[in-house]
């Protein structure tokens, strides 16, 4: 399918900010200003979508150039202010408290603005398809976090800050269905249905250069869980003829537990080299099948976790006139397999229940063994990557 649409949205944005230094107080507040003219078009009648191919007969006995007079009604411009406030104080002389919350507001993507704009629908029965809607509202964020900055030393500090995210006004699929007139076939259209909430937890530990090293370490604790992680989620349940999600799931991005952690050595001469390992715990899937609940729950299961370590080192060498730096670079330093998507029938990437029942069929290979045709390479992270190169410097 091409979607192809010719619009002309405007945009405009301002902002106004103050710093504030107190005598035991910073206080940074701000206020942005956003305007937004989408430039689209909406129906004056959902129920006859279709400006060339009219169903309701006072409309078919009208031309073409009086249906498109009568037929669409220009979105309302949408206007928002977005407060912004930051404050920091200090509780000992090596210890600061930090404060903010704010508004954030984002345009949809043009894409759902303006999908099928001249409301054109195939013929059948049942849902046809997904029209966008150019009068949705922006998704808003409302975003908060508190935290705590101590040192320890001169060179070590530790960060360990709370936060959370409620988020509005997403981009979803209404779930009563737009009944087209005189017949059993029905469209569904974008609103601002969806919405989230985050909420977390990260410490971060820093150790700044000195005695040729550095190293951080930072540990997130965090739960993202809202309606639907697809703007067409509700349409594609109702479609596929199960009920929407009425509950809140977690979201496909969710990770509970992260860990980052760096190192790195620079000699005194003219070489050094530094480490970056990263590990995550799975990210949610939904199942296929299950042993325990007679109905299946978004996002209810959780993908296999990843660890992930990468180097770079350097050498370099003065050749009078000139200096050039040998450099390495190898991702993936263990050759990790780390396992990106899972068949949602097993939660694993090396097996699916397809593959036992072609191997119980028992017919044979030609092209490709089963094994060869059901290991996506796709499933998994990059093995071992190394990279060498060399910079001159004159």
């Amino acid at each position: 399918n091409i979607n192809r649409y010719v619009r002309k949205p405007i945009e405009f944005s301002a902002y106004l900010q103050d710093k504030i230094e107190l005598k035991e107080m910073i206080i940074n507040v701000g206020l942005r200003m956003d305007y937004f003219k989408p430039d689209g078009k909406l129906l004056v009648d959902p129920t006859d979508p279709d400006v060339y191919r009219p169903k309701k007969p006072e409309n078919i006995a009208l031309s073409l150039e009086e249906r498109k007079a009568k037929w669409y009604k220009d979105p309302t411009d949408k206007i928002q202010l977005s407060p912004r406030l930051g404050i920091a104080f200090p509780i000992t002389d090596r210890g600061v408290i930090h404060f903010s919350y704010g508004h954030f507001f984002q345009i949809p993507n043009f894409d759902i603005l303006f999908t099928n704009p001249e409301y054109k629908f195939g013929f059948g029965t049942g849902n046809l398809g997904i029209a966008g809607n150019p009068d949705l509202k922006p998704q808003q964020t409302i975003s908060g976090e508190i935290g705590l900055q101590q040192a320890l030393s001169d060179d070590i500090t530790f960060d360990l800050t709370g936060y959370f995210r409620d988020i509005r006004n997403l981009a979803g699929t209404r779930a009563d269905e737009i009944r087209i007139f005189g017949g059993t076939s029905t469209y569904s259209q974008f609103v601002n249905s969806d919405f989230g909430f985050v909420k977390g937890i990260v410490f971060t530990l820093t150790k700044r250069l000195s005695n040729n090293w550095s190293a951080t370490i930072d540990y997130t604790f965090q739960s993202a869980k809202g309606n639907a992680s697809d703007p067409a989620a509700t349409r594609n349940a109702i479609a596929g003829g199960t009920q929407p999600e009425i509950q809140l799931v977690r979201l496909d991005w969710d990770q509970t537990h992260t860990v980052n952690a760096t190192f790195s050595y620079s000699s005194e001469a003219d070489w050094g080299f530094s480490l970056i390992a990263n590990y995550g715990s799975g990210f949610p899937y939904t199942p296929t099948q299950s042993f325990n609940l007679s109905a299946l729950l978004t996002n209810s299961e959780l993908k296999p976790s990843s660890f992930n370590v990468d180097l770079r080192a350097y050498k370099d060498f003065n050749l009078g006139f000139m200096k050039i730096s040998l450099f390495t670079r190898v991702y993936n330093l263990f050759d990790i397999q780390n396992e990106v998507n899972v068949y949602n029938d097993s939660g694993t990437a090396d097996f699916t229940i397809d593959e036992y029942l072609r191997r119980r069929e028992g017919n044979p290979e030609l092209v490709n063994t089963l094994d060869e045709y059901y290991r996506n390479p796709t499933f998994y992270s990059e093995p071992r990557r190394i990279e060498v190169g060399a910079t001159l410097f004159f």
